[in-house]
């Protein structure tokens, strides 16, 4: 293990800016680092100037490293102490990447063989990236597929789905002084979303079921008008089906409406849009004796990979509570950071681990 060439990968990755949709500077870079490696580097189209990366020495891939190159805006780092790295990307994924590769070297080097890396656009909005890797005709569902995501090293015993809907609330607008004259989507709203709170099925913690985040889009134009329309934005981390979420939704829903007083002309008093792209739990990923374990209550390119046969497993260092945080005020602990020891123990999360699948 190489620790100054991790460092350094990882705080030239998050120089560049590789927001998603903005990723060619990135992968130009790492087709660089990977060939300058040794490896050989083939660069799978996604979109315009935009590509997915496969490098490896040799051939057929059996055990496949993969994690995404884009990150969530806006960008900013690197920022280095003792302890630390810090900056956009550093713990979701550019310093997972680092270890990654020292441990694809350090494993090449022992001689293994059958090793790949799969980097992939998009993860953090699309997931095309995940989707065109899985029709390449150059990429076959290999026999193991590792995932890098920051689960603190911990292999991860399951993935909760994603469901993302819109909730409309419609009402009658009106001059604000005059409340009797009107009915107000905004109340019609806040009723339903302290239902869904209320509801027994939904959980508070990210390991006792499924979840809900709300954001409000839509409440009014101006402060003194009734609202006539309302909206929300609903983000489930499901523990079970998206099909018996969206059920469990409607008939909250539904039954709010109920005791509401005719609704406004032709509309109902709510409309649920649910948007298509949605995935149910992963239950299949694979664990292995000796090493700790955890739940992931977020979404990765797993789902949309479609490959069902590839033992996968999710870890990687680093925390997901510091993914997405940015630097305020100069106050890099309170941004988005690795750990140098989480790094180096990830190294050998990843050599251990093909070693026991080896």
């Amino acid at each position: 293990m190489n620790l100054a060439r991790m460092h350094k990968l990882t705080r030239d990755l998050i120089a560049i800016d590789s927001v998603s949709g903005n990723e060619e500077a990135v992968t130009q870079f790492l087709q660089t680092v990977l060939r300058g490696l040794g490896m050989r580097v083939r660069p799978l189209p996604v979109s315009a100037e935009r590509c997915n990366l496969l490098a490896g020495w040799d051939e057929p891939v059996r055990v496949l490293f993969n994690t995404h190159v884009d990150t969530v805006p806006p960008q900013y780092g690197p920022h280095e102490d003792d302890e630390r790295i810090y900056g956009r990307g550093a713990c979701d994924t550019h310093g997972i990447l680092a270890a990654q590769l020292e441990a694809l070297l350090d494993l090449h080097e022992a001689g293994h063989t059958g090793l790949g890396l799969l980097l992939v656009v998009g993860e953090e909005t699309s997931h095309d990236g995940a989707r065109a890797a899985a029709t390449s005709p150059e990429l076959a569902e290999p026999e193991v597929l590792i995932v890098g995501e920051p689960t603190q090293n911990k292999l991860m015993t399951y993935q909760k789905g994603r469901l993302k809907g819109d909730l409309f609330a419609y009402g009658v607008e009106g001059h604000s002084g005059y409340p009797e004259h009107c009915d107000s989507a905004v109340e019609k709203l806040v009723r339903a979303l302290e239902a869904l709170w209320r509801a027994p099925w939904l959980a508070r913690h990210s390991e006792q079921g499924t979840t809900v985040n709300v954001t409000i889009k839509q409440g009014g134009p101006v402060d003194n008008q009734v609202p006539g329309v309302a909206q929300a934005r609903l983000v489930f981390r499901c523990a079970e089906p998206c099909a018996e979420v969206r059920r469990r939704t409607a008939r909250l829903v539904e039954e709010v409406a109920a005791t509401l007083s005719t609704p406004p002309g032709d509309r109902p008093h709510f409309e649920l849009l649910w948007d298509p792209a949605e995935n149910d739990p992963i239950t299949h990923l694979a664990t292995l004796p000796g090493f700790e374990t955890g739940t992931a209550a977020y979404n990765t390119d797993i789902a949309y990979f479609g490959w069902h046969r590839a033992r996968t497993f999710l870890v990687g260092p680093g925390s997901i509570l510091q993914a997405h945080k940015d630097l305020r005020a100069g106050d890099w602990l309170g941004g988005e950071w690795i750990s140098k020891q989480e790094q180096v123990e990830g190294v050998a999360v990843y050599k251990k681990l093909v070693q026991a699948l080896l």
